[in-house]
């Protein structure tokens, strides 16, 4: 059987390996100079690859019964026991998988290494022009499938999957020309939008407290037009990154696409920060009072040094319109409480969000809907959809390479089994 694949980043490279791996005829059609660009820059340069942790709760997007079809046919052992058989040596750092050099470009090596030894064609400087589902009257090797029109010529394949990932990274060749073929071929795309991204916020205090890293809790609520109250979306307890617009950091990154769904959807956008998320309301009450006690000669603007960053804890006593030469002594109940609810309920409004050039990934993309559980078209049979192209967005921390490697896995080994 011969099969094209149409984009030669992580998902690709996995696909057309397992499928020549049994058997098939693979062909690549990168745009790119080079496979695998995308990876080099995964991780900071240290690529995790995946995460002990596959619960579906970090996974987001269309359809969820696809998804866990898609995770369930490829769990992260079996990526695991893909790449160590291509020579890839894991580490696992607290459930996060790395290669053991924790470079990048040994993932890419691996993969580059096994293309060439299985023989694989490989196209690249290539774009596609367009794909055309034909039947046997229409191909020129009187077989049903193909017909694949490139920069640098005409091919008839059996089989087509598409991987060409999402407009997030330009510069490394994802650049979203895969949902036009999608598109070209009758499938829906869902508006892709930036996702694992920072968020920016209304208020003018940033500046001051630019550069503080710390574990917080960020819980996301929206309001929608015409309505009054706020609806709780969703929490993330992890490392939080003060900027000089705004929010950043793991926690904010895993929030984010459910801020700029919301804020592209018209609705207000609120977070609330806690910066104390693992000590309840009354023991930070009691922490407060006891800190007055013990240092009540000191200003205001030094009661929380030893817990936080100095700009920190002058932003919180300025949000408490406490002034900073006020002494710890003079601090009364009101004070108190004021200074609680801003270490424990910090709120600040999101105005914007880091564009497609900020993001790690891109939410949206092909329709769940208009795919199998093997990732196979609903409307075009013999092709297929992998990777990020589709309406699948994870977290951070191995999930979305994770995704790239179960859903081509899926589909190469539906597409073996049909030839079998």
């Amino acid at each position: 059987m011969k099969v094209a694949v149409i984009g030669g980043g992580a998902s690709g490279m996995v696909a057309a390996i397992r499928l020549s791996q049994g058997g098939c005829e693979v062909s690549i059609f990168e745009h790119m100079p080079r496979m695998g660009k995308k990876i080099l820059v995964t991780g900071s340069g240290k690529c995790n690859i995946s995460n002990t942790d596959m619960d579906l709760k970090h996974f987001h997007g269309g359809s969820e019964q696809v998804i866990n079809a898609v995770l369930g046919s490829c769990t992260p052992e079996k990526t695991k026991s893909f790449f160590e058989n291509l020579g890839l040596y894991y580490k696992d750092r607290n459930g996060y998988l790395y290669p053991y050099s924790e470079q990048a470009s040994a993932v890419v090596d691996v993969l580059r290494f096994a293309i060439r030894d299985l023989g694989i064609e490989v196209y690249t400087d290539t774009d596609i022009r367009s794909i055309i589902k034909c039947d046997a009257s229409e191909n020129l090797e009187n077989r049903e499938g193909f017909m694949i029109e490139t920069s640098g010529g005409r091919f008839y394949f059996d089989r087509v999957i598409v991987s060409c990932g999402s407009n997030v990274s330009r510069n490394t060749g994802s650049d979203g020309s895969g949902y036009a073929i999608a598109k070209s071929l009758g499938h829906t795309v869902i508006r892709p939008l930036p996702a694992l991204t920072f968020l920016t916020c209304e208020e003018d205090f940033y500046p001051s407290i630019a550069g503080i890293r710390t574990k917080a809790s960020v819980t996301l609520f929206e309001k929608k037009r015409n309505e009054n109250a706020y609806e709780l979306l969703s929490t993330e307890e992890g490392e939080l990154q003060l900027t000089k617009t705004g929010i950043s950091g793991i926690a904010v990154f895993n929030l984010s696409y459910l801020a700029i769904k919301s804020l592209e959807g018209g609705c207000t956008v609120k977070a609330v920060i806690d910066f104390l998320p693992k000590v309840s309301d009354e023991e930070t009450r009691e922490l407060i009072q006891n800190r007055i006690q013990a240092q009540p000669d000191r200003d205001a603007e030094e009661m929380f040094i030893g817990l936080f960053a100095k700009s920190l804890g002058i932003c919180i006593c300025k949000r408490c319109g406490i002034e900073l030469r006020t002494k710890c002594r003079d601090l009364d109940g009101g004070d108190v409480d004021r200074l609680l609810n801003r270490i424990k309920h910090f709120e600040t409004y999101i105005k914007g969000y880091g564009d497609f050039e900020h993001a790690q990934v891109a939410q949206g993309g092909v329709s769940l809907d208009e795919v199998t559980n093997n990732l196979e078209s609903r409307l075009a049979g013999g092709l297929y959809f992998t990777g990020e192209i589709l309406d699948v967005n994870g977290d951070c921390g191995g999930y979305n390479l994770q995704w790239a490697a179960s859903s081509a896995m899926c589909a190469a080994e539906h597409i073996l089994g049909e030839e079998s």
